[in-house]
């Protein structure tokens, strides 16, 4: 019975993959979304250099990629592409060179040699969620000849990144002469240890990353987020602060890199018995950690709301 099932799932899967790649969208699309797809591998319209003939696509989103175990290496060469979202996608756990910067690659017997301009030139918005078995993003950090033209997503302004393995962003995007990103949100990265280097950053999220110690070199950060990140042990490199929010409700005391910012504005939401040694003043010593902070708030999680 699982053979025959198995025999069965392949058979459609195929099925499914011939008529998604009859199914090419014409070249003049601005807008595509594909949803539920049960294939194994995306269709080579998706591929270089077959891309190329959608110099109009500016929007892309493809959910529920139960079986897809790669991206398309094609979609970097989108020159209108503007927002990319991936969601579910659970069996992709590895995102290699090609998605970002396919150079040369094999196709048809031959090679083909991609253009030498940037990678994504457009792309503003990327969002991946739910890609849940995700480890790897191999992405070197180019040269330092090479311009800010013409490195991977060079207008990249906001990153979405949730529930995924990544123990740490890659240094191609994590880039010193990368000044286009501005927000950056990553949510439920269960092994994330750091996140470091990111000098345009203004915003930054992080949620649930529970092995997450270090966030520091974001020059021009103003506004942070840490949200049930229990273990962050350092904050450092974030001149242009001004606004930080903190929330947990297993909080017992305040992290000690409180002490070490300056932000105009706190917010801290914390575990109740810490919640009412800090709102007692000055004869705290957890209160002497936020007292530098003149504007704050502070909130509790009863143990109703955990």
């Amino acid at each position: 019975m699982e053979l025959r099932d198995e025999i069965n799932r392949q058979q459609q899967q195929r099925v499914v993959e011939e008529v998604i790649e009859k199914l090419r969208p014409p070249s003049s699309i601005r807008h595509l979304d594909m949803e539920g797809y049960s294939g194994c591998r995306l269709p080579y319209w998706m591929m270089v250099p077959a891309t190329g003939a959608f110099k109009s696509l500016r929007h892309l989103r493809m959910d529920n990629l139960g079986y897809c175990n790669q991206l398309p290496n094609g979609l970097c060469q989108l020159p209108a592409l503007e927002a990319l979202v991936v969601n579910d996608a659970p069996a992709i756990k590895s995102v290699g060179p090609e998605f970002q910067s396919p150079s040369s690659l094999p196709v048809g017997g031959g090679i083909v040699t991609t253009r030498s301009t940037a990678a994504f030139p457009n792309l503003a918005t990327l969002r991946m969620a739910g890609l849940c078995e995700w480890e790897e993003w191999h992405w070197e950090e180019g040269s330092e000849s090479e311009t800010t033209e013409a490195m991977a997503m060079p207008a990249l302004k906001g990153l979405v990144i949730v529930n995924c393995k990544l123990s740490s962003l890659p240094a191609g995007l994590a880039n010193s002469r990368r000044h286009a990103l501005r927000e950056l949100y990553l949510y439920k990265l269960g092994n994330l240890t750091y996140i470091e280097n990111f000098p345009s950053v203004v915003e930054l999220h992080v949620f649930n990353s529970p092995k997450l110690q270090r966030i520091s070199n974001l020059s021009k950060l103003q506004k942070i987020k840490i949200l049930y990140c229990p273990n962050v042990e350092v904050l450092q490199g974030v001149p242009a602060l001004d606004s930080m929010e903190m929330e947990d409700g297993t909080m017992e005391t305040v992290p000690e890199y409180v002490t070490t910012v300056r932000p105009r504005y706190l917010k801290l939401t914390c575990r109740k018995q810490l919640y009412e040694s800090l709102i007692t003043g000055s004869s705290s010593s957890e209160y002497d950690k936020i007292s530098h902070i003149k504007s704050r708030t502070i909130d509790y999680i009863s143990e109703d709301e955990e």
